[in-house]
C-alpha cells in the first residue's frame, strides 16, 4: 500500500469508538509479494497491473482461507480470470469461477 494512503487510513480508524474494530483492522505497507501474511478474514485490494497474477495465486495459496477477497483491478485481467473453459478470453485457473461485478 501506498504509505501516504496507509497513513491516512490509519489516522481516519485510530479514534475509532468501536475497539473490536481497531484489532481486526491491518494496514499492510511494503511489497505485498515478499509479506509473510497474518491470518486474515477479508482482503480487500486496489490492484496495480504490474502485480495481478502473483497476488491473486498468492491469495488463493494462503491458508488458512480467508472468507473474502474484494479485488478491483483492470477489466481485461478479470474477463481472463472469469473465462470459462475453452474461452478465447483467456485461461480460468481459478475455482470457483469468479464473477465480476462491475466494470468501469
Amino acid at each position: 500500500m501506498d504509505p501516504q494512503m496507509a497513513f491516512k487510513l490509519s489516522k481516519r480508524f485510530q479514534n475509532a469508538k468501536d475497539l473490536n474494530f481497531k484489532r481486526k483492522l491491518e494496514i499492510i505497507v511494503g511489497n505485498f509479494l515478499k509479506t509473510k501474511l497474518p491470518y486474515f478474514d477479508v482482503c480487500i485490494s486496489n490492484t496495480p497491473y504490474q502485480i495481478l497474477s502473483p497476488l491473486v495465486f498468492k491469495l488463493l495459496e494462503h491458508r488458512p482461507l480467508f472468507r473474502v477477497a474484494i479485488l478491483m483491478f483492470q477489466k481485461e485481467f478479470g474477463l481472463c480470470l472469469s473465462a470459462r473453459p475453452g474461452s478465447k478470453k483467456g485461461t480460468n485457473r481459478a475455482w470457483p469461477i469468479p464473477n465480476p461485478v462491475w466494470t468501469l
